[in-house]
């Protein structure tokens, strides 16, 4: 069982149930030589890892140690009781071109040993191969994988992903992958990519596939082991790495950091403090004898993955994924490339990326303005229908703007201010997450400006005039009507026109004449927008202050159902339909179908199948995800209708 626990763009945190173990996702699986163990698996638990791979086909290849392990189990012969994965030998199939035992002997082996996660018998192909060597070798693992999704197991299986580098290939081999009912999906084949810091190559191969492997499933992306790759393999939706480069490294005499790796002799100092690194120094570590150094290295060198794993998490949780990533990103140029060639993809995220997070949006160079979050941003206000004929731009000032100002847009006058992150932003609107959330530069970068002046080329048109600030004009050199004091575009709050902008924002078109066609605002004693009534008294909405997006009361909700099926709607089975009026939450389970334009986070209707209303509440997945998981939360049901 998968079930996501936390989400931020295409990364998760998740719990993988196996066999009465737990596996917290994002995850890395230290690879242990059953042969020759520097750390062993003991140590490794006791430093807080959840699981290990190790290879089944160099036990099934020693006799020693493959009669042990069928008698005694794979966790008792590595004296380790958490999630063991293991490959069943496409690594030597790699490195040597052959293994001696069929997919079918190392399978039954991988099951009678009591493997928690086993891996079919792939074929890996290198880089850069010809494309009929690819193809040949695609169209093997593909024979292999039907043969064993068939296996009768009580072991998870992976099924593996190749096609060497030539992403279509590897789309195919994925889409064909997720048909068969593998617990674990796998990306394999990459590793000389990595080697070579390859980065931006390997988002064009990892992407095409991991977007046809679907959401439902745990996915492995094998040989990531480096902590430097982290937080863009969980923004690509990668779960799982497995890591020998603590071992090969520490046997290099090279010590790991989370943005590369420096060699012993190069350090003046240990820039961590970790066990190894506080109780050593520099000059200790460089006196010990070769195994004793290469064995405290390879155990700094795990903390520092096993840290920065702990940190992407953190950053899932808290929103924050994408700062992660873009800090991460400046370590290296080739990382930077990958960064950029990963915003090639920025659909498939953006329908995965929630609508509003715990933490601000903090700018942190050119590539944040290639967010999901300004591109959704600059393409809701499209959804708004209620505006002013004459477009006033201001230039930022302290949020909240319209507070800053003591302006509010008109039914004349549509005044918006020109955002340095988000390009435009309208009065009406500034409450919205992450619009009021969001932290600049004083000083815009000149990306910032060629976005600023591109943005309002696009908005502006189709007003009757349009009206810039002085101090605007001269930044941006955009065309309009010049003017220093603000003071002329002062009118009274239309409450109407700010109640209907922000319904269109967050719901889509229309829904702001649904919802609030005579309607009436409260607003709070800082002046901003906190409640929303009918004309009767009823009411109809509550805006969060947190964030700004409007909660539904059943009678808003009942009001929004007048939108067209099946905008804002979640539709559930019968068998869910009694539990869900009574204000339970909705399991991925039972939901038949969903609104696609369904975000983590956005508030939604709750309907049968017959579109009447049952509740209103929060989704916690993306429409993709409530369609495809088979456990899990889909949304927090906040008002049933009884």
């Amino acid at each position: 069982m998968f079930e996501i626990t936390g989400r931020d763009a295409a990364g998760r945190c998740g719990v993988l149930s196996i066999n009465g173990r737990r596996l917290e996702t994002p995850a890395i699986l230290p690879v242990v030589n059953p042969k020759k163990m520097l750390i062993t698996p003991r140590e490794l638990a006791e430093m807080g890892f959840q699981g290990i791979i190790t290879n089944s086909y160099i036990i099934y290849r020693d006799e020693g140690l493959r009669e042990e392990a069928l008698a005694k189990g794979i966790h008792a012969l590595l004296d380790f009781d958490g999630v063991i994965m293991t490959d069943s030998g496409s690594f030597q199939l790699f490195r040597y071109r052959r293994v001696e035992v069929s997919q079918r002997e190392i399978l039954e082996f991988q099951d009678r040993i009591g493997v928690d996660i086993g891996v079919m018998l792939d074929i890996p192909t290198p880089p850069d191969v010809p494309a009929s060597a690819a193809e040949r070798d695609a169209g093997e693992t593909l024979l292999r994988a039907e043969e064993a999704a068939e296996f009768e197991r009580r072991m998870l299986l992976t099924g593996t992903v190749q096609g060497s580098t030539y992403p279509e290939l590897r789309r195919r081999l994925a889409s064909r992958i997720s048909e068969l009912g593998f617990e674990v999906h796998a990306i394999g084949g990459v590793v000389p990519l990595m080697e070579d810091y390859r980065f931006a190559e390997l988002v064009r191969l990892v992407m095409p596939a991991r977007q046809c492997l679907g959401h439902a499933k745990p996915v492995h992306l094998f040989g990531a082991g480096h902590p430097m790759l982290f937080s863009l393999a969980v923004l690509m939706g990668c779960d799982m790495f497995d890591s020998a480069a603590y071992a090969l490294y520490a046997r290099d005499g090279r010590y790991i950091t989370p943005s590369g790796t420096l060699r012993l002799e190069e350090l003046r100092e240990l820039p961590c403090s970790c066990r190894v690194c506080s109780e050593h120094t520099i000059a200790e570590l460089r006196s010990l004898d070769a195994e004793e150094r290469e064995k405290l290295l390879a155990e700094h060198n795990l903390l520092v993955s096993l840290e920065e794993v702990r940190r992407v998490r953190q950053a899932v949780h808290e929103g924050s994924l994408w700062e992660l990533v873009e800090r991460r990103a400046r370590a290296h140029p080739r990382l930077l490339e990958a960064l950029h060639a990963l915003h090639a993809h920025s659909d498939y995220i953006e329908a995965l990326e929630p609508v509003t997070k715990p933490r601000a949006f903090f700018y942190t160079g050119a590539e944040s303005l290639l967010r999901p979050a300004v591109r959704r941003h600059l393409e809701r206000l499209g959804n708004i229908e209620l505006r002013g004929r004459e477009l006033v731009l201001l230039q930022e000032a302290e949020k909240p703007f319209s507070r800053s100002y003591r302006l509010s847009s008109s039914r004349r006058y549509h005044i918006c201010v020109v955002s340095q992150v988000f390009g435009i932003i309208p009065l009406e609107v500034e409450e919205s997450y992450p619009l009021m959330q969001h932290e600049g530069l004083e000083v815009p970068e000149e990306a910032q400006l060629r976005h600023m002046r591109r943005a309002v080329d696009e908005y502006a048109a189709g007003f009757e005039r349009v009206h810039v600030h002085t101090s605007l004009a001269e930044v941006l050199n955009v065309e309009g009507e010049v003017f220093e004091s603000h003071g002329e575009f002062r009118a009274d709050p239309d409450p109407e026109l700010k109640l209907r902008a922000l319904a269109d924002y967050q719901f889509g078109r229309g829904a702001g004449r649904m919802l609030f066609s005579s309607a009436r605002a409260e607003y709070s004693r800082q002046g901003m927008l906190r409640r929303a009534y009918s004309d009767e008294g009823e009411l109809l909405a509550t805006l969060r202050p947190e964030d700004g997006v409007l909660v539904l009361t059943i009678a808003g909700a009942r009001r929004l159902l007048r939108l067209p099926p099946p905008m804002c709607r979640v539709v559930v089975d019968e068998e869910a339909e009694r539990f869900v009026r009574e204000g339970r939450s909705v399991y991925a389970r039972f939901v038949k179908a969903c609104d696609p334009a369904v975000r983590p986070g956005s508030e939604v209707l709750v309907v049968n199948g017959e579109d009447e209303l049952l509740a209103t509440g929060r989704a916690v997945l993306s429409a993709q995800e409530m369609l495809e998981l088979g456990c899990g939360v889909a949304v927090k049901t906040r008002h049933g209708c009884r």
